[in-house]
């Protein structure tokens, strides 16, 4: 009997296990960065523009990486008060899967405006990173 009990709870045990391996090469690797290159930087208070949160103006940063993760490649743009450790995350899916470049950037009073070599162009409110601390 308690062969059978003991052969149970190691089924159990290697399916709760499988699962949780499932779970990290499926879910987790698309939050891993292996390698990131920054394709183009730039702050908000050098196009003279600040913005409020909390009683008080802070500039705003923008970057640009090419992001090389377990799942493959991606170009995500960041924003955010210190766009290096604390930011609003844009992942681009721009034309043919060609690498971005950023022909202007926009800085208004309630949004900024990405504007690509390509033609396209991507406007994010304000309240989506100006907060991000």
């Amino acid at each position: 009997m308690l062969r059978k009990s003991f052969r149970t709870a190691l089924v159990v045990l290697l399916a709760g296990a499988l699962l949780v391996v499932l779970a990290v090469v499926l879910i987790g690797p698309s939050s891993i960065s292996l390698h990131e290159r920054v394709l183009h930087e730039e702050r908000s208070q050098d196009a003279g523009i600040t913005y409020e949160y909390g009683g008080g103006r802070y500039s705003s940063d923008l970057r640009l990486l090419r992001v090389v993760r377990p799942t493959g490649v991606v170009h995500e743009l960041r924003l955010g008060p210190n766009a290096t450790d604390y930011y609003y995350p844009v992942v681009l899916e721009l034309g043919a899967g060609r690498e971005p470049r950023v022909r202007a950037v926009d800085w208004l009073p309630d949004r900024v405006v990405v504007r690509f070599e390509s033609g396209e162009s991507l406007d994010v409110p304000a309240d989506n990173f100006r907060s991000v601390r």
